[in-house]
């Protein structure tokens, strides 16, 4: 796991796949076209939300990108595909009023927290360092 949290690489792909799972899901829940980007404390907190272990030291860039290493491995190795990526988004986000914008942000990385479980349990389960 130690060496998924540290590429670069797959965080630069993650950070796609993340914009793009978000977008889609606001996009379903919402009933129009969405664009967004997430920002990194969303990606940050829900790390935190998620408890998995990561040096307290990391910048909030840092820490969102070892979400998106994590949700870019599981993808690419067929772990989490990207329809159910957005139906676990969409089931936290949907139906939400937002009367904030630190709401929306809140209810954002408790959204990611379950995918990061997922995402984790799935590699974590695969044993593809043993």
């Amino acid at each position: 796991m130690r060496g998924i949290l540290r590429d670069k690489d797959l965080a630069r792909l993650g950070d796609s796949f993340v914009n793009l799972v978000y977008s889609t899901a606001k996009t379903k829940a919402s009933g129009r076209p969405v664009g967004e980007k997430v920002p990194d404390k969303v990606l940050s907190e829900a790390l935190k939300i998620a408890k998995l272990q990561v040096p307290m030291r990391l910048t909030h860039g840092e820490r969102g990108d070892v979400v998106e290493a994590v949700l870019a491995y599981a993808w690419m190795h067929n772990m989490l595909p990207l329809e159910e990526a957005v139906a676990i988004l969409y089931t936290t986000i949907s139906g939400a009023e937002y009367e904030s914008r630190s709401l929306e942000r809140e209810m954002s990385a408790k959204a990611f927290s379950k995918l990061i479980r997922v995402a984790v349990d799935r590699i974590e389960g695969a044993d593809v360092y043993g």
